[in-house]
């Protein structure tokens, strides 16, 4: 029986900086590390995990993310209040990363924050009702 997404692995250009930006993150906690080559973090208490990895060879120097390009557009983790939007947007602000600050859906329904890691990649938190 199928249950959820076990892990998602990103390539990051540098393994500690990545590493210092998600432990800053509410909910993010290193359950594994094989140093220098993989980071496990748990998120929540949620199954899955996030994986991090030093870029791969003949990665191009000065790499990004780009979600648009075909594969990932970008990772979203649930909240349960406006509160904790509000928690993880100070983080966010601390870190110096990019965000729009709180915003509603498409919808305009649920409330989130949408913003980048240090390699570019696009994550979300969302309000989940």
């Amino acid at each position: 029986m199928v249950r959820g997404f076990h892990h998602v692995t990103l390539n990051v250009s540098d393994l500690q900086r990545s590493r210092r930006f998600y432990e800053a993150l509410p909910g993010f906690v290193v359950d594994q590390e094989v140093p220098g080559r993989k980071l496990r973090f748990r998120i929540g208490d949620a199954a899955a995990r996030l994986v991090l990895r030093p870029p791969l060879p003949g990665t191009p120097e000065g790499d990004q993310f780009s979600e648009k390009r075909i594969g990932l557009d970008h990772v979203a983790i649930g909240v349960s209040s406006r509160e904790e939007l509000e928690a993880i947007l100070k983080v966010l602000n601390d870190l110096g990363a990019e965000t729009d600050g709180i915003h509603l859906d498409r919808a305009g329904e649920a409330a989130m924050i949408t913003f980048r890691d240090p390699d570019h990649i696009q994550w979300e938190f969302f309000e989940e009702r």
